[in-house]
């Protein structure tokens, strides 16, 4: 399965709340789009952004779990994963 990041620009002013909601409007919405795996996320601190991993089948499954949770995707960005353990140095 390919891995995708995606960018969530969110509206001023979210609460916790907000937030909450819109997680688990996620988790729905993804158990219903089929090969979609939310991996995890990282949330701003002022609460404008949320950068979140998956695994899926393409940008498209990814896009439409977020339209079923009526939640931003701004941007959906395939990658792969980079890990210092990559380079770690075998003599150690």
């Amino acid at each position: 399965m390919a891995r995708f990041v995606v960018e969530r620009d969110l509206p001023a002013g979210l609460e916790d709340g907000d937030i909450d909601a819109a997680v688990q409007r996620a988790i729905a919405a993804n158990a219903k789009v089929s090969g979609v795996r939310w991996v995890h996320s990282h949330l701003a601190l002022d609460n404008s952004k949320f950068f979140c991993e998956y695994e899926a089948l393409d940008q498209e499954a990814v896009r439409e779990a977020a339209w079923l949770a009526q939640i931003p995707c701004d941007r959906v960005t395939p990658v792969r994963e980079v890990s210092p353990h990559d380079y770690a140095d075998p003599a150690r």
